[in-house]
This record gives C-alpha cells, sequence and structure tokens, in this order.
C-alpha cells in the first residue's frame, strides 16, 4: 500500500516505530545522530526534514515514548519503551484525553513552579555528586586503566567512564561497576534504582563540570 493510501495514524505510527527502532541497543541517543540514523532506517526519509521529525519527538514525548535530556551539553533523547509496547499503546479515545489533559495540567504547573523544581533538581544533583565522589575514593586502592590521558585523576577517569556507561544502559553502569569499583557495587545500585538513571547522569556532570577543584587523587 502506498503511503497516499494510508491514514495520516498509519503514518505516524510507522514513523514513531521507525524512531524508536532508530536507537538501537541505546538508551540515550543525540537528536542530530538519531535524526541521521531515522533518515538510514525509515522508508519516509524522503518525506522529512530535521524540523518535521522534531515536531514527531515531540509528540513523542507528549505520549510517553521518549524524554527529552541535555547529554555532553547537546541536546539528546532517552526512549522510555521498545518496540513491542507499540501493541500496548494503542489508547481508546476517552483514555488519549484523559492523557492529554494529564500532560496539559503538569506542564501547566511546571511553568508554575520552573524556579523553585530547577533550584531543587541543581541542589539533588550536587548532594548527589558528592555521595558518589565519596564512594568512589573509598573504592579506588590503585589506578584502573580506562584508556584515558596519563596524568588526569583516576577518580574523574572513572566518573567519565561510568557517564558514558550509563548512557549506554543501565547493565553497562552496573557490569562497570562491578568490574572496576566492586567495594561499592551495591551502594551504587542501590543510589540507582532509588534515583533513577536521568538523576546519576545530572550528578556525573556535576562533578565532571567541576574536576578542577576535586583534587587529584
Amino acid at each position: 500500500m502506498s503511503i497516499g493510501m494510508r491514514s495520516e495514524e498509519d503514518i505516524e505510527r510507522e514513523i514513531e516505530i521507525a524512531v524508536v527502532e532508530s536507537f538501537g541497543y541505546a538508551v540515550i541517543e543525540f537528536e542530530a545522530v538519531l535524526f541521521q540514523k531515522f533518515l538510514v532506517m525509515s522508508a519516509l526519509r524522503s518525506l522529512m526534514t530535521e524540523d518535521i521529525f522534531r515536531k514527531h519527538l515531540k509528540n513523542m514525548e507528549a505520549k510517553g515514548f521518549l524524554s527529552p535530556v541535555e547529554f555532553q551539553g547537546k541536546r539528546a533523547w532517552k526512549r522510555l519503551i521498545i518496540e513491542s509496547d507499540f501493541e500496548e499503546k494503542v489508547l481508546t479515545p476517552e483514555e488519549v484525553k484523559d492523557l492529554l489533559d494529564k500532560v496539559k495540567a503538569e506542564r501547566k504547573r511546571k511553568t508554575a513552579h520552573t524556579k523553585p523544581k530547577s533550584e531543587k533538581i541543581v541542589s539533588e544533583s550536587k548532594a548527589l555528586a558528592v555521595i558518589i565522589l565519596n564512594y568512589l575514593e573509598i573504592s579506588m586502592p590503585s589506578r584502573v586503566n580506562v584508556k584515558r590521558k596519563i596524568g588526569e585523576p583516576t577518580l574523574i577517569d572513572h566518573v567519565e567512564a561510568l557517564h558514558h556507561a550509563l548512557a549506554i544502559s543501565r547493565e553497562s553502569f552496573l557490569n562497570y561497576i562491578r568490574k572496576n569499583l566492586p567495594r561499592v557495587y551495591d551502594e551504587m545500585e542501590k543510589i540507582l534504582n532509588t534515583k533513577g538513571e536521568e538523576v546519576i547522569l545530572r550528578s556525573l556532570r556535576v562533578i565532571e563540570s567541576g574536576q578542577r577543584t576535586y583534587p587529584p587523587q
């Protein structure tokens, strides 16, 4: 069936599935990279500009399929579902209306409290950054080779490696700790379970951005 014979809903669904598939095994992907992967994989690539692609990402965010994140100072997206989840995302008109009402209410609440919530996030990230640093210091009796430049602080080496691992997946993050920082595996796993991936990513970025203020290990 040609694109012209399909409904707009069918085309939108095909685009959403292609976007999720474009992540591959990654949980977080840069927006620009995701767009390039989409162009390679999707049959609709000839009809898609970057602006239109970004609108689809926003629509998927409203549906709870994706979440925007800032990673390494660039705009990125985190997928919240996998391809098989689309079978469970078919909503009735009433459910769609209820979901949209909830999204609007949440956006209104965020707009009214943007500054306090932003300050709370920064405070939480800094507090967790201190905790993570303490655990890393406990677990480092000797330098672990993480393929960084000679002379860089071992602690920061670990932070950068943990950041990279968590951007790939939760499993990669825990595997890195199990292999290189086994003394604090239980504590770091507990933080991951209670705080979540995005909070830890922000805290690791806090440490990286302030690495010159921390003494070399």
